[in-house]
């Protein structure tokens, strides 16, 4: 950077500095539902950025194997040192990562609450359980990551946190009474958090999902599919790699003053009032 750029910068009222937004500084970031599709995509853009991703989800095998993507450098004591089996449904399972995450790594200064799950059936034959499993995965484990996470970023009065919401959180659709009610959960849940924690220097922001081409959309029919891209305005389905971007955008110091804020990251699909 040249010193008149750098002058015309903070003639400009931007504070100009060598660091790069965009590089994490080896930032220890953990990351839920990273096995695979968005969760996995968002870990490999975070370390492409400098950051320390770590690597959270129930899958053993599904998480070494992603480690050792991440990771491969490392060989075989990635999973170990990287990647945390555990059930974001369950609190004491959280908070016990977390401390261990802590001891490993230091403390947390961002944080991404990916995991989800999905369940299709009309609400008459929805079950307990299965309502029960969608809200302990979508809503309840994403609560409980979040408050763990806080607790690591509090103390230094900085942090951002990212959370993964959905369209369907948004607009409802047939058949998907547990996800819809989750998802939406989740967008409210995102502002309050944004709310008690931005006084203590800690940012929360929801991505809301459109049509993504991932591993969950495997059981949907190739009719279907072409359906929802001819909803987007720009005709196609999403990547996980453009999700991730957001993300990161979120993450970084670019998104200071942005918090409790749901992106919407679906082609413009939701931009039809029909």
């Amino acid at each position: 950077m040249s010193q008149q750029t750098n002058h015309q910068d903070r003639k400009n009222g931007i504070e100009a500095t060598e660091s790069r937004p965009w590089n994490f500084d080896n930032s220890v970031v953990p990351v839920t539902g990273a096995a695979s599709g968005i969760g996995l995509f968002i870990c490999r853009r975070l370390r492409s950025a400098g950051a320390r991703p770590l690597l959270l989800d129930i899958d053993a095998q599904k998480l070494a194997d992603a480690v050792n993507d991440i990771y491969p450098e490392h060989g075989d004591s990635s999973p170990r040192r990287y990647g945390y089996v555990v059930d974001t449904g369950n609190s004491a399972d959280v908070d016990a990562c977390f401390d261990a995450i802590r001891r490993e790594h230091g403390a947390v200064t961002h944080a991404v609450a990916n995991a989800g799950t999905s369940h299709a059936a009309h609400v008459l034959e929805t079950t307990d359980d299965q309502w029960h499993r969608v809200m302990d995965v979508n809503l309840n484990g994403v609560f409980y990551f979040c408050r763990a996470a806080a607790r690591h970023m509090v103390p230094a009065r900085r942090g951002a946190i990212v959370t993964t919401a959905s369209i369907a959180g948004l607009r409802a659709r047939e058949e998907r009474a547990a996800y819809a009610a989750s998802k939406g959960a989740v967008v409210n849940l995102t502002r309050a958090l944004a709310l008690d924690l931005g006084p203590m220097g800690v940012r929360v922001n929801a991505v809301a999902p459109g049509i993504i081409q991932t591993p969950m959309q495997s059981n949907a029919s190739t009719a279907a599919l072409e359906h929802c891209k001819e909803r987007t305005a720009l005709r196609r389905l999403g990547t996980a790699e453009e999700v991730s971007n957001v993300v990161l955008f979120l993450l970084s110091d670019l998104a200071s003053y942005v918090t409790g804020e749901t992106i919407v990251i679906d082609g413009g699909m939701t931009a039809r009032y029909n």
